[in-house]
């Protein structure tokens, strides 16, 4: 199924109260609807992300074989239990192209917007740069802890290893690379970096997510072989009316990719034609 648009609300919108209920009036028309399921193509790879469960984006394909089972963001603010991102409630999405997606949610707290892009090579890799964008809506600082979380099963193989990578300078997490044989997944954070990191047997960190309060990553760097998942978590105090905004780039490829110092160096580009898409989809 491929969706082209239905209300969309653009950056500028983010921070603007009107926009977003002008945005909400449009999803409650007649007639129209919101899909859970977005596909995005490209290059011989696909990408499928339910927009409206904790499944999250639960399809990455490269030459017809699905290598992902689950990628999704959960999120906290000022204590508690974590909840998947689209538990804030979807105001609206936009795809101007196959292999674009821009997802927008928002309650009267927060604010968060993906923009996904997906580059196939045809050849057996592919690449998906993101962009997450948080706002805070309120007029007092609030503190947020976003977390990613991601259960690949390269091969459909069950037997994989993961390793997480920090930066010398900073101590932060800014890499991750998992294979299986000579398939991997690595993903390069441009900015800002993670504060803490997991990688973990499935699905103990899934768990953690779902039912522990205050959750803070271990730290664990290693995991496997066998079924692995990896997350980050970034802490940020976001001023009133303030944003942040998150870049990674991320590589499925069947070959063996790159060390990370090299990765790091391609992705530095990420973050700059990450913002230009999200501007030419706002």
């Amino acid at each position: 199924m491929n969706i082209h648009q239905t209300g969309v609300l653009s950056r500028k919108g983010v921070v603007s109260l009107g926009a977003c209920l002008a945005v909400s009036s449009m999803l409650l028309l007649p007639g129209r609807s919101v899909a859970q399921i977005v596909n995005m193509t490209d290059g011989g790879s696909t990408a499928s992300v339910d927009l409206l469960s904790g499944a999250g984006m639960y399809n990455w394909s490269v030459l017809g074989q699905n290598q992902l089972m689950q990628q999704w963001f959960w999120y906290r603010t000022d204590g508690g239990n974590a909840q998947p991102i689209n538990t804030i409630g979807l105001a609206g999405y936009q795809q101007n192209a196959n292999n674009t997606l821009d997802v927008f949610y928002q309650n009267s707290q927060l604010s968060i917007e993906i923009v996904y892009a997906l580059t196939g090579t045809g050849s057996g890799s592919a690449d998906m740069l993101e962009n997450i964008y948080a706002v805070n809506l309120t007029g007092s600082p609030i503190n947020l802890n976003l977390y990613e979380y991601s259960y690949f099963d390269l091969l459909q193989s069950g037997n994989n290893s993961v390793q997480i990578f920090k930066d010398s300078t900073t101590g932060k997490y800014n890499f991750v690379q998992q294979t299986s044989g000579s398939t991997a997944i690595q993903e390069g954070i441009v900015s800002p970096y993670a504060d803490y990191a997991e990688a973990a047997a499935y699905n103990q960190t899934l768990n953690e997510l779902n039912t522990q309060s205050g959750l803070i990553l271990n730290d664990t760097i290693s995991a496997g072989p066998g079924a692995v998942t990896w997350a980050f978590q970034w802490d940020k105090t976001i001023a009133a009316n303030g944003g942040v905004d998150i870049f990674k780039d991320k590589t499925l490829s069947i070959q063996m990719v790159p060390e990370p110092p090299t990765v790091a160096i391609i992705a530095l580009g990420a973050g700059a034609l990450g913002l230009a898409l999200r501007r030419k989809l706002s």
